[in-house]
């Protein structure tokens, strides 16, 4: 995987434009300028990379944090 990642930040680095559909959302928003973050389909936040990166709400999405306390 982190060939993957390498060879992302490589193509970046040279001024490519990428569309990126990574299931590690913090892995993925470490390599873009702005990100989506899915849920169930739909999109749930989004804006620039950095800033979701430091995001609870990711936490809450991708741990399901929120819906393993509402089920306690």
């Amino acid at each position: 995987m982190q060939q993957v990642f390498d060879s992302i930040a490589r193509l970046r680095s040279a001024g490519k434009t990428l569309v990126i559909v990574e299931q590690n959302a913090r892995k993925g928003l470490e390599h873009a300028d702005r990100g989506y973050v899915l849920d169930l389909g739909a999109t749930r936040l989004e804006g620039p990379a950095a800033s979701l990166l430091s995001d609870p709400r990711i936490e809450e999405l991708y741990l399901g944090k929120r819906r393993a306390e509402a089920r306690a």
